[in-house]
C-alpha cells in the first residue's frame, strides 16, 4: 500500500493521528510553534518520531497557526507559503523513515486553519480567506503532505472561498490531495438559539459533502447537544467518512467511540497533547477492535437507517 491511499486505508479501520505539538516543542519557549519549522527543523522532526514510535499512523504538519494573518502577528506574512512548505516537508520526511524503519505505512495531513477574524478588520474579507487558503494549501501539496484538512467555521460562503482557494492551491503546487474539513462553530454577531447551533452545523456539512470533502470532523466547542449528540445529526447530512480530535480520557470520545453509527463511519481518531496521549489512544482503539464491543456495535447498528455497512475485522496494514 502507497501513503497515496490514505482516505482508502481510513475506510477499513480508524487510523490514529497525532495529537498537539505545543507540549513536544515547548521547551524552545517560542510564541510562534511554526516559526521552528524555519528555525529547528531538527526538532520539529524529533516530535514527529516521538507521535510515530507511539503508534501514529497520520502525523499532522506544524502548521495550525501559520495562516498569513497569524503570522502576521509576528511580521512574518511573507513567509507563509515557506512556512507550510517546511512543514509539510518535515513531517513527510519523519513518515518516510518511520514507513521504511518499521514496514508500517505512514500519512501526513496538511492543518491548514482559516481565521475568521482579525484584530484590525473584524471579519476577514471573503478574498482574504480565499487568498490565504491558496498560500497555505500551495506549501502543503508542494511539500509532499497525503491529504489537507482545512479547519473553519460553518459559514457557507467563507467554506466556499476556503475551498476555492484549496483548489487554487493545489492547482499552483501541480498536486491534487484529498482535502478533509473540520467544522468549528462560530457564533459570528449574536448568541444563537440553541436549535441553531446543530442545524447550522448540519447545513455546512451537507454544502460540505457537495464541495467533495472526504472526510468531516466537528471541533468539540460551544455545541448546544453535545459532541456526539452533534456529530451524529452532522453525519446524517454528510455521507462520508468522519474524523474526531480528543483526549484519550475525554468522555466525549467515549461516547462517539460506542456509538454504533459513529464508530463505523469514523476514519481518523486522533487528539491529545503529548505522545503518551497517542498511546493510551491507541490502546483504546485496539481494544474496540480487538473484543467483543465490535461485535455489539455490529448488532446496534443492524437496524439503524444511519449506518454504513460495518468494517471488516483486519489486521494491521
Amino acid at each position: 500500500m502507497t501513503r497515496a491511499d490514505l482516505i482508502a486505508a481510513a475506510r477499513g479501520a480508524p487510523l490514529l493521528v497525532s495529537g498537539g505539538l505545543a507540549e513536544p516543542l515547548a521547551g524552545h519557549g517560542a510564541a510562534c510553534l511554526e516559526v521552528l519549522n524555519l528555525e529547528q527543523p531538527r526538532d520539529v522532526r524529533a516530535a514527529h518520531a516521538g507521535y510515530l514510535a507511539a503508534g501514529a499512523r497520520v502525523i499532522r504538519t506544524n502548521t495550525a497557526g501559520a495562516s498569513p494573518e497569524r503570522l502576521d502577528r509576528y511580521r512574518m506574512h511573507d513567509e507563509a507559503f515557506i512556512v507550510s512548505y517546511m512543514a509539510a516537508e518535515h513531517a513527510v520526511q519523519s513518515a518516510r523513515i518511520s514507513t521504511d524503519e518499521t514496514g508500517v505505512t505512514r500519512w501526513v495531513l496538511g492543518v491548514a486553519r482559516m481565521e475568521s477574524r482579525i484584530r484590525q478588520l473584524g471579519f476577514l474579507p471573503l478574498e482574504r480567506v480565499e487568498s490565504a487558503a491558496r498560500t497555505m494549501a500551495s506549501g502543503l501539496a508542494g511539500g509532499g503532505v497525503d491529504a489537507i484538512v482545512v479547519e473553519t467555521n460553518q459559514d457557507g460562503a467563507r467554506l466556499a472561498a476556503a475551498f476555492d482557494g484549496v483548489r487554487r492551491g493545489m492547482s499552483d503546487a501541480g498536486r491534487s490531495v484529498p482535502v478533509l474539513l473540520t467544522l468549528r462553530y462560530d457564533a459570528l454577531f449574536a448568541t444563537p438559539h440553541r436549535d441553531r447551533v446543530t442545524e447550522e452545523l448540519a447545513g455546512a456539512a451537507a454544502a460540505a459533502a457537495g464541495l467533495g470533502v472526504a472526510a468531516l470532523g466537528i471541533a468539540n466547542t460551544d455545541l448546544a447537544d453535545g459532541w456526539a449528540a452533534t456529530l451524529r445529526a452532522v453525519a446524517r447530512a454528510f455521507p462520508g467518512p468522519l474524523m474526531v480530535e480528543a483526549a484519550p480520557t475525554s468522555r466525549d470520545l467515549t461516547a462517539i467511540l460506542n456509538d454504533p453509527i459513529l464508530w463505523f463511519r469514523l476514519a481518523l481518531v486522533g487528539g491529545g497533547a503529548s505522545p503518551q496521549d497517542t498511546k493510551l489512544l491507541s490502546e483504546r482503539l485496539g481494544a474496540l477492535q480487538g473484543g467483543d464491543e465490535v461485535g455489539n456495535l455490529h448488532a446496534a447498528a443492524a437496524n439503524d437507517p444511519a449506518a454504513v455497512p460495518a468494517r471488516r475485522p483486519k489486521g494491521k496494514l
